[in-house]
């Protein structure tokens, strides 16, 4: 499945600066196609579920992942800094923020409506509140790079969606740039990646209105083998909806459905592949240290030097391009708290 990831995330450096770009969405498709097709291939089916996400359609419960595999991840990082306290000087830690400074300065760049708030943050005193407003802003991002990048990286925030949220338009993202552009995987959307850049979004999907609020958990990734859409000839992002073993199907029985108006603990990964050729990279996720899909067979890149060394948390919807415009409302708001990256599994925070 197929759909185009609005400019922002891939802008080049002005548009990341100032206005937005919109873009089209295709209708949806038919069926999911094979993952076989693009050189991709997922080796394991995972468990459709975990305790926390509601999963509509006939899912199974937490726990039941079809090929035996332990969902259950061993402890992370986190397990081993109670309430994150210390984390960040751990040698597998890229960037930690618990937005409990004064100011959110950690950021290389911050846009939009983003605020710090005391109202129910996960932990702490305080947390960040990304808004939109119809008509007034497409929402908010801040942007980080880590120095010299990875080849293999995890993302872990917390997230909380308002009560009343509808849809976004796309969300947290993980991007991989050569050492001498670092904008590289900006200005790209709807174009095959050449190898020289990657990435990949956790984020909920609306399925066309076929899903319940704020909509399914799944990865959106470019790379250099992604399948094109037939209808536009445009390689937007191809979505990995769990459990597998292909890419699957928007609001099948195995979707996952966050809830609203609490927090959960959401969890990324990407693992670059060894060498140019081969295509051995992976990519998965979790809900509430409960593993819901990984995907291995992925040729994410033709360069080595290509490293994982940016992280996008943005808010992004209401824009000429968002497809959900039938759902929109006001206002809506999600919040973001305990971010950390590293190169190794993190896990939920400690308490």
């Amino acid at each position: 499945m197929n759909r185009p990831l609005q400019a922002v995330l891939y802008a080049v450096p002005a548009l990341v600066a100032g206005a937005l770009m919109s873009t089209r969405r295709p209708p949806p498709p038919m069926r999911s196609q094979p993952i076989a097709s693009t050189g991709l291939t997922c080796m394991r089916r995972v468990v459709d579920s975990v305790a926390s996400v509601a999963v509509n359609g006939g899912g199974r419960s937490a726990g039941s992942g079809r090929s035996g595999l332990d969902t259950h991840e061993p402890p992370g990082i986190a397990a081993r800094y109670p309430s994150d306290h210390g984390i960040e000087k751990d040698p597998a830690v890229l960037f930690h923020e618990d937005f409990e400074r004064d100011e959110i300065r950690q950021w290389d760049e911050k846009k939009g409506p983003v605020a710090l708030t005391t109202d129910t943050p996960h932990s702490g005193k305080s947390c960040v509140a990304m808004p939109m407003h119809r008509g007034v802003d497409t929402g908010s991002h801040l942007l980080k790079w880590f120095a010299h990048g990875a080849d293999t990286v995890y993302a872990r925030f917390y997230v909380k969606f308002s009560s009343d949220y509808r849809y976004d338009h796309h969300f947290v993202t993980l991007l991989a740039n050569p050492p001498e552009d670092r904008w590289r995987a900006f200005g790209k959307a709807g174009l095959r990646p050449d190898g020289t850049y990657f990435g990949t979004g956790m984020e909920p999907w609306f399925a066309w209105g076929k899903n319940p609020s704020p909509g399914e958990v799944n990865l959106y990734s470019y790379y250099p083998d992604m399948d094109i859409d037939p209808k536009m000839n445009k390689y937007w992002g191809n979505a990995f909806f769990p459990p597998g073993p292909f890419k699957g199907v928007a609001a099948g029985p195995d979707r996952a459905i966050p809830p609203l108006g609490r927090w959960q603990c959401w969890e990324f990964m990407i693992q670059g592949n060894t060498a140019p050729d081969r295509a051995d990279g992976k990519q998965a996720m979790w809900v509430d240290g409960r593993k819901i899909a990984e995907f291995t067979g992925i040729r994410w890149r033709s360069r080595d030097n290509v490293k994982i060394n940016c992280l996008w948390l943005q808010h992004y919807g209401f824009d000429d391009g968002d497809p959900t415009k039938a759902y929109w409302k006001d206002q809506q708001t999600v919040w973001f708290d305990d971010v950390v990256v590293g190169t190794a599994y993190i896990g939920p925070m400690k308490r």
